[in-house]
């Protein structure tokens, strides 16, 4: 395993928790990991939870402000900046994600050089979320933002799941989209599915404009209790070793990718 492994997509559900989940962390090797904010529209919402984390273990946490993108506006991002938050974490839109009233947040979020992380596909039919739709979550739409703001550093989670051919689409043809394979997708897909999605390689005919690898593109997270985070690691391991990746894309998945979208020498 590379030396150096950044989750970019975690939560942390209560503060006491900040203290053991950092130390599986450690004993992990993982060095980085961004912890997702819930809005404050999402009964509790825990923006000040992750920031408060992220203040108490700065070497390890990288906050991302929990944004909601019908009830705040493009100055919140600036406040959010100041107060220490990185990075920014959409969620339960009440219009699709590329709807034009959403375009001012993004591109202040562009300006600010804050990285973009939109939850896709399904969400889970629990408590806060009951309200959801997750059509208006499709990797579809993200495609539409990352061409009008190529200066958006933007990660879908999931794969889009279960949307994983437009999430692999879009990520092909825009430079600025990444994407996590966390949730259920390394469960429940082989290799061979992935493989077949994430094809195009700097040499294929048919190649990233930027002439990126499928795998240069995509980041490790986990999103599981601190108690399963080995779990999820060892399911990258399993799916890398099975599709043969060369140690250079082993290294851009873990920590590589992540680092470059988060300003990390």
């Amino acid at each position: 395993m590379t030396p150096l492994v950044i989750d970019m997509h975690q939560h942390l559900e209560k503060a006491e928790d900040a203290e053991p989940m950092a130390a599986v962390y450690h004993d992990l090797g993982v060095s980085k990991a961004v912890l997702l904010g819930d809005p404050p529209n999402r009964t509790p919402g825990n923006n000040e939870v992750v920031l408060d984390a992220a203040k108490r273990f700065p070497d390890l946490y990288v906050p991302f402000l929990g944004f909601d993108l019908d009830g705040m506006n493009p100055d919140d991002l600036n406040g959010a900046k100041e107060a220490g938050y990185v990075g920014i974490k959409f969620i339960g839109p009440h219009k699709p994600y590329n709807d034009a009233q959403y375009f001012p947040v993004y591109e202040r979020a562009a300006e600010l050089g804050m990285p973009a992380l939109f939850h896709l596909g399904i969400v889970a039919n629990l408590g806060a979320w009951r309200d959801c739709d997750s059509n208006l979550m499709r990797p579809i739409h993200l495609d539409h933002i990352a061409r009008s703001h190529p200066g958006l550093k933007m990660i879908g989670a999931h794969l889009g799941n279960p949307w994983y051919d437009e999430a692999t689409m879009s990520c092909r043809w825009n430079a600025n989209l990444f994407f996590d394979l966390s949730g259920s997708t390394l469960k429940k897909k082989s290799a061979e599915f992935l493989s077949s999605l994430l094809w195009w390689t700097p040499t294929t005919a048919y190649r990233s404009p930027d002439r990126t690898g499928a795998w240069e593109k995509i980041v490790y997270g986990s999103d599981v209790h601190y108690s399963q985070i080995r779990d999820v690691m060892h399911d990258y391991e399993v799916l890398m070793d099975k599709l043969k990746l060369s140690l250079e894309l082993r290294h851009a998945v873990w920590s590589g990718t992540a680092a470059t979208l988060l300003g990390i020498e």
